[in-house]
C-alpha cells in the first residue's frame, strides 16, 4: 500500500513567498523514493485569495496524510489551515519545522486537529511515520523525533540524531514546485534556484535558532553538489543559484575543492551565498569569482563593537570593512544585513550601525527590526528579565525586513529606546542608505571629484526631480560604463 501525501507551506502575512520551501522538497523526495504519491502546496503564493480557495487544491488531491511546516511567525496561519483541512478531509495531520520542534507537547495538548509532530530534521522521521501508519500505527513508539498523543497523554519519543551523510539524501523534488511563480531572481532578472550544500553552523549568534539542523556542521561532497546543479540546468534551464547554507564559507578547504571542481567541470553558472566576514580572504574570493560567485550576503548586524560582542558575532568592525573591500576587489557584489533594536541599542548605537552601512561599498543593505524568537538566546534572555513572556499568536506581527509602505511597529522591543523611536530609526536607516546608493551612482558615473560636486548640486530641491528621473532611467549606469570603457582605452 502506498499513500497520497500533501505537504503544505502555509500562508504568510500580506505577502507572497519568493523562496520555494526547500525543506518540503527534501521530504517529498524521500517519500517519492519510497514510491508514495506526493504533492506540494505553497499557500503563500496566493496571498490575495481566501484560505478556503487556497486549500481547495489540497482537498481535490484527496490526500491520506497532510504535512505542514510551521515557523513561529506563521503558526497562527498553520492552525487555521489545519483546522479547515481536518474539517474537510478528516485525515491525519502532521506538523514539522521550527515551531513544531520547540513546542510539540503544547501543540498536541492544545490543538486537537494536529495528530503528530515531527521534531528536528524530518526526512527519516516522516518516512518511518508513513510506514507506521500503513501498518495501523503499531510502530509509533520506536520512531525517533516523533511526538504524538498516546493513551496516557502526549508522548515524545527520544530525539533523532542529525543526518550524518547528506550525500545519502535525494535531491529536493523540485518538479513538485511551480518554480516560475517564485520571485527569487538575480539583480538582472534571471530566475534563481536555492540549493543547500551543508547543514549546521557552529557559531552561537544570539538571534539564531539552531533547533532543526543544530550546531554540528555537516557538508555534502563537491561532486554531489555539481551533479545537483547540472540536474537543475538540464531539467529547468536555470543556471543561477543561491546557496542558502547558514554559512557557506565555513570550511575554506572544502570551498576551495568545490570552486576548483566548478571550474574544471566547465560549470557555467552564477551563484550567491551567505558568509561571515571573518571566513573569507582575498585568495578564496578570487577563486569564488572564477567559479561563478557574483554576490555574497554578509550578516553584519551592528556598527557598535560592544553590541556585536553581546550578540555573539565574534568579529571586529575592521574585519567587516576589510571583507567588503576584498569582496568588491574580487569583482563580487556585497550585500549587508543589519539589525536595529538589538539589546542595548540606543539612538547613538543605531546611528553607528547606519553610519557603518553607509560607509561600506555595499551593493545592497537590508535592515530588520530585532525580534527575539523562541528557541534563541535572545528569547531566553528576555524570559529571564520578563518571566511572564510566552509565545502567543501576536507573533504574527513579528517584523523582519523593512516594508516602508506601512507603519513599522516593533514587536517585543528589547532595545533601550521606546517603540516609536525604534520605528523612526527604520525610516532613517532606509533614507540614509537610499541617499548613499544614489551618491554612489554619481561617483561611479563622473568620478570622485566631479561626481561629488554634481551630487551636492543635485540635492537642491529644484533639481531633485530631474535627478530622480535620471536615476530611474539608468543614465548614471550608462555614464559609468562609458567612463570605464574610456579608462580602459587610455590605460
Amino acid at each position: 500500500m502506498r499513500m497520497r501525501i500533501a505537504l503544505i507551506a502555509p500562508r504568510w502575512n500580506k505577502k507572497a513567498n519568493d523562496y520555494p520551501p526547500l525543506g518540503l522538497g527534501y521530504l517529498a523526495a524521500m517519500l517519492e523514493q519510497a514510491h508514495h504519491q506526493v504533492a506540494i502546496f505553497d499557500l503563500s503564493l496566493d496571498p490575495g485569495i481566501s484560505l478556503e480557495e487556497s486549500v481547495k487544491a489540497v482537498c481535490d488531491f484527496s490526500p491520506e496524510l497532510v504535512g505542514i511546516t510551521a515557523m513561529t511567525i506563521v503558526y497562527h496561519s498553520v492552525l487555521d489551515t489545519a483546522t479547515l483541512l481536518k474539517a474537510r478531509l478528516g485525515r491525519p495531520i502532521v506538523l514539522g519545522g521550527p515551531h513544531a520542534t520547540l513546542y510539540p507537547e503544547r501543540i498536541l495538548s492544545e490543538s486537537p486537529v494536529i495528530d503528530y509532530v515531527v521534531r528536528g530534521e524530518g526526512e527519516q522521521t516522516i518516512l518511518e511515520l508513513v510506514h507506521a501508519l500503513e501498518n495501523d500505527g503499531a510502530e509509533l513508539s520506536s520512531i525517533a523525533g516523533l511526538s504524538y498523543r498516546g493513551r496516557g497523554g502526549v508522548v515524545s519519543n527520544p530525539d533523532r540524531a542529525l543526518c550524518s551523510d547528506l550525500d545519502a539524501l535525494p535531491f529536493p523534488a523540485r518538479h513538485l514546485f511551480d518554480l516560475h511563480r517564485y520571485g527569487l531572481c538575480t539583480p538582472e532578472g534571471r530566475p534563481m534556484v536555492t540549493v543547500l550544500s551543508s547543514r549546521g553552523c557552529p557559531y552561537n549568534c544570539a538571534y539564531c535558532f539552531k533547533g532543526i539542523v543544530g550546531r554540528t556542521y555537516r557538508q555534502r561532497s563537491p561532486q554531489s553538489i555539481v551533479t545537483e546543479l547540472r540536474q537543475v540546468i538540464t531539467d529547468y534551464g536555470i543556471s543561477d543559484f543561491y546557496f542558502i547554507d547558514d554559512l557557506f564559507t565555513l570550511d575554506l578547504k572544502r570551498l576551495e575543492a568545490l570552486t576548483t571542481l566548478f571550474v574544471s567541470e566547465g560549470l557555467n553558472v552564477h551563484w550567491q551565498c551567505l558568509a561571515r566576514v571573518d571566513r573569507v580572504n582575498p585568495d578564496i574570493l578570487r577563486q569564488m569569482y572564477a567559479a561563478g560567485c557574483r554576490r555574497i550576503h554578509y550578516g553584519v548586524e551592528s556598527g557598535n563593537p560592544e553590541i556585536l560582542r553581546r550578540i555573539g558575532k565574534g568579529f571586529a568592525l575592521d574585519q567587516v570593512r576589510q571583507a567588503v573591500r576584498w569582496t568588491k576587489d574580487a569583482g563580487i557584489e556585497a550585500k549587508g544585513y543589519f539589525m536595529l533594536g538589538l539589546p542595548g541599542d540606543t539612538e547613538e548605537t543605531m546611528q553607528q550601525t547606519v553610519d557603518l552601512a553607509v560607509s561600506l561599498e555595499l551593493d545592497e543593505a537590508m535592515f530588520s527590526l530585532t525580534t527575539p524568537f523562541p528557541g534563541t538566546r535572545l528569547w531566553d534572555e528576555l524570559v529571564q528579565k520578563r518571566p511572564e513572556t510566552e509565545y502567543t499568536q501576536d507573533f504574527s506581527r513579528a517584523y523582519y525586513y523593512g516594508n516602508l509602505d506601512e507603519e513599522v511597529v516593533p514587536f517585543l522591543n528589547v532595545s533601550a529606546v521606546p517603540d516609536a523611536v525604534l520605528s523612526r530609526w527604520m525610516r532613517i536607516a532606509h533614507d540614509e542608505i537610499a541617499q548613499a546608493k544614489a551618491r554612489q551612482l554619481y561617483l561611479r558615473a563622473f568620478g570622485p571629484i566631479l561626481g561629488g560636486l554634481i551630487w551636492r548640486i543635485s540635492r537642491f530641491e529644484p533639481l531633485r526631480v530631474l535627478a530622480r528621473r535620471l536615476e530611474r532611467h539608468g543614465l548614471f549606469q550608462r555614464f559609468a560604463r562609458l567612463r570605464g570603457g574610456m579608462a580602459r582605452t587610455w590605460s
